[in-house]
């Protein structure tokens, strides 16, 4: 009676080992490193019979110890290979770009997506519903606009980085608005915001330099997914105070005859208080920043207090007129960039839906604003007078 028990249980013992070791026979859908192309960014762009242009960057492994770059197929010594293919859709392009790649193109870990002028007119939603389809693309991965074609940024031999798609990414942590592709997907479908892109584009080092540096030049603002308006470098520092994450950034004022006054504004936010004025929409618009003073070419004695408190109004009255402008132009080109109408949405939700949420578009330029900026300079550095005049 034992033996034939200990028979059952050995018996189902062997089948239940037997079924684990099918299910664990091996890795079926296996792809090894040798057999892939890591995208680690890619161009789009729309060409002039409609149909889009995809571009991607491969680091080529093999010759990674060289610091030149390749583009448009070549390869060799080059650190990286820049090729595209042209199609109806981006997938159409892909498959295309596949057919004469000896590996598989992977994209699970591209960093950054750079359009082109073309698309940004035309519209980024319908080649972009590329990304919702495909479970490797990165939401994370950061979105750029460029003035010209998408792929000539790509194509781009920065000196610090090995590859331009790291570049890009690198500058755009340090020196613009980062925004991600779930980033421009929420603001394009929220009413009460507008997507705005940051603008890269490829110049030549100065002076009279041969070399294609990769330089952020200023803001792009959509309405809906279509192109209204780029802003300069100098014109969108109004958009900052109105984000999450604020980069710092530098600017200039001038002192009278005393000589400009260099200003990092170190850290900056905004409070914004909508309401209803007589009948329109107004907002009360609190701006905080904090203020490193690096350099001066003024004589100012940053002892005296009254002096003190003149550059921080100096430094106020600057920091309203940037964030003015850019309300201004809100107004006058009816996109929001900087989200006043969601501020206004969560103060008055019902009146948003009933009222305003269809309309956004057309009540903008009828808004009021007030903006009061608080700056507070926090450093002048080691010494308060020029070290040239009084040493350390």
């Amino acid at each position: 009676m034992n033996n034939r028990r200990n028979r059952k249980g050995l018996t189902r013992y062997c089948l239940l080992v037997s079924i684990v070791s099918i299910l664990l026979s091996g890795c079926w859908d296996r792809r090894e490193v040798n057999d892939i192309a890591i995208v680690i960014a890619m161009s789009v762009d729309k060409e002039e019979d409609g149909k889009y242009r995809l571009g991607v960057q491969i680091p080529l492994v093999s010759s990674m110890g060289s610091l030149s770059g390749g583009g448009g197929g070549t390869s060799g010594n080059e650190s990286f290979y820049v090729d595209s293919a042209v199609g109806k859709t981006l997938h159409e392009a892909r498959a295309i770009l596949q057919t004469r790649m000896s590996r598989i193109l992977y994209f699970a870990h591209y960093r950054v997506v750079v359009i082109g002028s073309e698309v940004a007119r035309s519209g980024f939603s319908k080649p972009f519903d590329i990304i919702s389809r495909y479970p490797e693309n990165r939401l994370t991965s950061y979105v750029v606009m460029t003035k010209g074609k998408a792929i000539d940024l790509l194509n781009a031999h920065p000196h610090f980085e090995r590859f331009s798609g790291e570049a890009i990414r690198e500058l755009i942590k340090a020196v613009t608005i980062p925004v991600s592709i779930k980033d421009m997907a929420q603001m394009n479908i929220t009413p009460g915001i507008d997507t705005f892109l940051p603008v890269f584009d490829p110049v030549n080092t100065q002076p009279k330099g041969d070399s294609k540096e990769i330089e952020g030049t200023g803001i792009a603002v959509f309405r809906g997914d279509k192109l209204i308006k780029i802003y300069k470098r100098s014109e969108v520092a109004g958009i900052r105070w109105f984000q999450s994450y604020f980069n710092p950034f530098s600017f200039v004022i001038e002192m009278d005859d005393s000589g400009p006054i260099s200003a990092m504004v170190l850290k900056g936010h905004a409070v914004v208080k909508p309401m209803i004025r007589q009948g329109r929409i107004h907002f009360d618009i609190q701006l905080y920043a904090s203020v490193f003073i690096p350099e001066t070419l003024s004589p100012l004695d940053f002892n005296d207090k009254s002096t003190f408190n003149e550059v921080e109004r100096r430094l106020a009255e600057k920091i309203t007129k940037k964030v003015d402008f850019i309300l201004n132009e809100s107004k006058k080109h009816r996109v929001d960039p900087t989200g006043l109408g969601l501020t206004f949405a969560k103060r008055y939700p019902k009146l948003w839906e009933q009222k305003y949420k269809k309309r956004w578009e057309k009540e903008l330029p009828h808004i009021t604003f007030q903006i009061h900026s608080n700056v507070q300079v926090t450093n002048i550095g080691q010494t308060t007078n020029s070290l040239m005049k009084e040493g350390l």
